[in-house]
C-alpha cells in the first residue's frame, strides 16, 4: 500500500538545480524526496516519502509522516525501512530509537482542528545521507508526464516555521509518486503549524518535503505532506515545531 491520509474534503517551476553530491561507492543513499518503504512484522508494506535527514549528536535520523510509521495503519508493528530497490535504511531497533505523532484531523473544512502527523527513524550506519538536498523521481505511472515532474537536486538550509506569510505564496513539495510539484498557499495555522495549499500529490507522496526559496538562494523545508487528495487541497504538518523530539 501505499500512503496519503484521506480527509472527508476533496482537497488534495523549476528552482534552480545544484550538482549531486558525490556519494561513498558502494554505500546506500538517501535524501528529502526519496521513497521509504516500510515493513511490518505482518507482512504488510508501505510506501511514503522522506521529508529530511536530521543530525542529532552521533545519529542521523529520516524525517517522514507519522502515520508512516504508524502500527494502526499497518495492523502490525513497524519492523524495517528500506529504499525502493530494497536497501536498507532502518532495521526494527532503528525504528525503535525513533518515533511518531499522530493526532488531530485539521483539514481545508476545518483549518483549526490541529493537526500532529511526524514521525522518525535513525538511520542505519551502513547508510550514507545527503543531509542538505532535496531531490525527486516521478513515478505517476504516466511516462510522459513523468521527465516533467521529476526534480533535480536542490540545496537546502534550516526549516522554518510556518507563518502568515506564506499565504498567497508558491510553495513547492518533492513527492516518492508525484515528484516536484508546486502551487499556492491557501491558509495557515501557526498556532498547529499547518499549510494548506493547492499542490498535486497522490498515494506515496505523504512525507514529502514542503518548502519556500529563501533570501538565501536556498530552500527552507516548511512541513510535511500528511492528507489531501490528488487535484485540489493537501495539508502539510509544519516540520521544524517537531524538530526537537528526534535524538531526544
Amino acid at each position: 500500500m501505499s500512503f496519503l491520509r484521506k480527509t472527508t474534503v476533496l482537497g488534495a517551476l523549476a528552482l534552480t538545480a545544484t550538482a549531486v553530491s558525490p556519494a561513498v561507492a558502494g554505500a546506500t543513499t538517501t535524501h528529502g524526496g526519496a521513497p521509504i518503504v516500510i515493513a511490518a512484522d505482518n507482512g504488510a508494506e508501505g510506501m511514503c516519502t522522506l521529508n529530511s535527514v536530521v543530525k542529532s549528536g552521533d545519529d542521523v535520523y529520516g524525517v517522514t509522516a507519522g502515520h508512516c510509521l504508524d502500527p494502526e495503519e499497518f495492523g502490525g508493528q513497524p519492523v524495517k525501512v528500506t529504499t525502493e530497490s530494497g536497501e536498507l535504511l532502518a532495521d526494527a531497533e532503528d525504528i525503535a530509537a525513533g518515533g511518531h505523532l499522530l493526532d488531530g484531523g485539521a483539514n481545508y473544512l476545518e483549518p483549526n482542528a490541529g493537526l500532529n502527523d511526524f514521525g522518525w527513524f535513525r538511520l542505519d550506519d551502513s547508510v550514507d545521507p545527503d543531509l542538505n538536498g532535496i531531490s525527486s523521481t516521478a513515478d505517476t505511472g504516466i511516462p510522459l508526464l513523468d521527465p516533467l515532474l521529476t526534480g533535480q537536486r536542490i540545496e537546502t538550509g534550516a526549516p522554518v516555521p510556518v507563518t502568515q506569510n506564506l499565504v498567497g505564496g508558491i510553495v513547492c513539495k518533492d513527492g516518492a509518486k508525484t515528484g516536484r510539484t508546486c502551487g499556492p498557499v491557501i491558509s495557515v495555522n501557526t498556532n498547529s503549524q499547518e499549510v494548506f495549499a493547492a499542490i498535486p500529490a497522490i498515494a506515496g507522496d505523504s512525507g514529502s518535503p514542503l518548502y519556500v526559496l529563501g533570501p538565501d538562494g536556498k530552500t527552507h523545508v516548511v512541513g510535511a505532506l500528511s492528507n489531501g487528495s490528488p487535484v485540489l487541497f493537501n495539508v502539510f504538518d509544519g516540520t521544524q515545531n517537531h524538530l526537537h523530539r528526534v535524538g531526544a
